[in-house]
């Protein structure tokens, strides 16, 4: 609204106004019925007058008051529009500082980068040959994880097999072994594992001598492949007493025997003599299932004195078994036998000496008759008469003193001052 409108309203209002006034003013006038004086009735007419227009004036001026307000503010706007504009520009100017800076750094450096081309491609060589590596070892990691999988596969089928073979009966794997073009039986895998203490070497003999390869047999294919080798071995193994791995255990065992004295202790003396009776065992089945007639070839084998061994297990045998039962020297009889029967170099040292100890066994066992008998074939296949009577007599010295004498005195027949034990016969003949 502009200032002439504003001014022809409020000129409006104010005609408007007076019209009212004097339209109030004739009404008063023409009505007479009130009891006011004509007078009073002018001068309320002439204050109602006044203030009314009091109040049409304090209407009149608002919108001047208004207009008035409007037209400072559209005098402001350009002033404000000025205002934003140069504010505008300093924001541009104050944007553009850093621009300019940052451009000039960005110069900086990308001369810095050119001056230093050699190093920074230096640099990026290495740091390419370290993302080759990383990548290599990543690819590996992957490669490996790809195989994981194939890996534990192969490890159970391995375990499957092998079980499958340990479930076998020993005829089966020999069989499944003759089918692989080895034409061996049980002996001759015994005769091997008495020959040989490594094992690993055996079973690497058996493999390339036979030719048995992974390419010839497989056991997906075949039944059977070189693994069977070891299985068949292991349960032979099983079923032998002795075979070369265990020559150093003999070896230790024949010294700890030989070093051993008999004592009061009878416990002590009965566990060694166990321990040396089963040494003694293992030597005689080594001789047997080797082949050999020589003690002599078992010390070689053995790296220990095999003759000097059994001189002391027969020794301490005559010493301990009186105290011991009947049976048991009866066993220890026919075990001596056969040691003597097997190593033909012991018998001619030892058979003697073994008969008259277990003639002296009996006898002290109270089996005499067994006893005098025994004697009467050692004296009738002996030319050495001397040393045979005064064992036979020693044998009744602390049993029938007596007996021990006849015995001494009939063997002066036979005996006379050229032999050697012919005093210790005298001693029994003249003992009261």
């Amino acid at each position: 609204m502009n200032k002439k409108e504003t001014k022809s309203t409020t000129a409006n209002k104010t005609v408007k106004t007076a019209v009212d006034v004097k339209t109030v003013a004739a009404d008063s006038t023409v009505k007479p019925k009130t009891t006011t004086s004509a007078k009073t009735k002018k001068a309320t007419a002439s204050t109602e007058a006044k203030q009314t227009t009091t109040k049409t004036t304090k209407k009149a001026t608002a919108p001047k008051t208004a207009v008035k307000k409007a037209v400072k503010e559209k005098a402001a706007q350009p002033v404000a529009a000025k205002e934003a504009v140069a504010k505008t520009r300093e924001s541009t100017k104050t944007t553009e500082i850093p621009v300019k800076k940052t451009v000039a750094k960005t110069t900086k450096r990308a001369a810095a980068k050119t001056a230093s081309t050699p190093k920074k491609a230096a640099a990026a060589k290495a740091e390419a040959s370290t993302a080759a590596k990383v990548t290599k070892k990543a690819a590996t990691k992957t490669v490996k994880a790809e195989a994981q999988p194939e890996v534990k596969t192969n490890k159970k089928a391995q375990e499957e097999k092998m079980a499958y073979y340990e479930s076998l009966p020993l005829e089966e794997c020999i069989r499944l072994m003759q089918s692989m073009n080895v034409q061996y039986v049980y002996e001759d895998y015994y005769r091997l594992l008495l020959d040989e203490a490594d094992s690993k070497k055996l079973v690497k003999n058996i493999i390339s001598g036979n030719e048995i390869t992974a390419e010839k047999y497989d056991f997906a294919k075949d039944g059977c492949d070189q693994d069977l080798v070891v299985v068949t071995l292991n349960k032979v193994a099983d079923t032998m007493d002795m075979k070369a791995a265990d020559f150093k255990t003999i070896k230790k065992a024949m010294k700890q025997a030989v070093a051993y004295s008999m004592n009061s202790d009878a416990e002590k003396n009965a566990a060694a003599y166990l321990e040396e009776f089963q040494t003694a065992e293992k030597l005689l089945m080594l001789g047997q299932r080797k082949g050999v007639t020589m003690a002599q070839e078992i010390s070689a084998i053995i790296d220990q004195d095999v003759a000097e061994f059994f001189e002391h297990f027969f020794g301490f045998a005559y010493e301990l078994l009186p105290t011991w039962q009947y049976n048991d020297v009866k066993f220890y009889e026919d075990f001596a036998y056969a040691v003597l029967s097997q190593y033909s170099d012991l018998y001619e040292a030892q058979q003697l000496r073994v008969q008259i100890d277990v003639a002296d066994l009996y006898i002290k066992q109270g089996d005499y008759m067994h006893g005098d008998e025994m004697y009467g074939y050692i004296l009738r296949d002996n030319q050495i008469k001397d040393y045979i009577y005064f064992r036979y007599a020693s044998a009744y010295q602390d049993i029938d003193r007596n007996k021990a004498k006849a015995i001494a005195y009939s063997s002066l027949q036979y005996v006379d001052d050229r032999y050697t034990y012919y005093p210790d016969i005298m001693n029994v003949v003249n003992n009261d």
